[in-house]
């Protein structure tokens, strides 16, 4: 628990039980309340270099960014944030075709920022963001995968998705070829808003109603993430995992 403004903080990453190194990369920047979870892809080494490099370059960029920022509208922040992810997918797919790079290097990205009462949340691939008000849970973020898409059009029921044999293949992701277009979202926070950002490691591993019972039962959100591994653990841990939660205790 990392007491911080108006709001606590907690993360817990994981190899899991099949992985011998952890992909996932997260970062937390309280006094500007940033939050990034990543996860890497493209071979172990690759796929760790690659959500390290967004973790650390990411946050610096959307930073900086803010602190250029004129007028700090709502719109002008999601413009802000679509811009500086598609800048850093350029960047990162640069690497990955150098000398110095790994081929096929790239990573996933959930992203949280707090400011001036509102949250923002972006995504790219099929790492998540969840909110839980007043008892209702609620995905905030959109899978970018072949999945996904054969849910949204009626193809495939979500029972069907974990085994299908495409699941795991993103349609988009941080480093792709082509110019990334990242999936962002805003809303003004409450008082006892408590969001979650994770990587699949855990949600193909615990449905959301499980994930939801235990952000209800843990207040404390250190016991929250570390009962959120140990149950994508207990249930084969087949990738890395991590969550990470933050509660707003400020007014709204």
């Amino acid at each position: 628990m990392r007491p911080s403004g108006p709001f606590r903080w907690a993360a817990e990453t994981d190899p899991g039980m099949s992985r011998p190194e952890n992909e996932d990369a997260f970062l937390a920047d309280p006094e500007t309340g940033l939050f990034v979870v990543s996860d890497g892809m493209g071979g172990h080494r690759g796929g760790a270099i690659a959500s390290g490099i967004i973790s650390e370059d990411l946050p610096v960029m959307i930073e900086n960014a803010l602190d250029r920022l004129k007028v700090g509208t709502t719109r002008t922040i999601r413009s802000l944030l679509k811009k500086a992810i598609a800048e850093q997918s350029r960047q990162l797919q640069l690497e990955g075709t150098s000398e110095s790079g790994y081929e096929d290097m790239g990573a996933t990205l959930v992203i949280a920022l707090l400011r001036k009462g509102r949250c923002f949340i972006a995504n790219v691939g099929d790492s998540r963001a969840y909110r839980l008000r007043a008892g209702r849970f609620m995905q905030l973020t959109r899978d970018h995968s072949v999945v996904s898409e054969l849910i949204e059009r009626g193809h495939i029921t979500p029972e069907e998705a974990p085994d299908h044999v495409a699941s795991g293949q993103l349609t988009r992701y941080i480093g792709m070829p082509e110019k990334v277009r990242s999936h962002v979202r805003s809303f003004a926070v409450k008082k006892g808003d408590r969001i979650l950002l994770c990587t699949d490691g855990l949600t193909d591993m615990v449905g959301d109603r499980d994930i939801a019972g235990v952000l209800k039962a843990e207040a404390d959100p250190q016991t929250a993430c570390r009962s959120l591994v140990a149950a994508a653990n207990r249930a084969g841990g087949h990738d890395n995992i991590t969550a990470l939660v933050i509660d707003w205790a400020g007014s709204g």
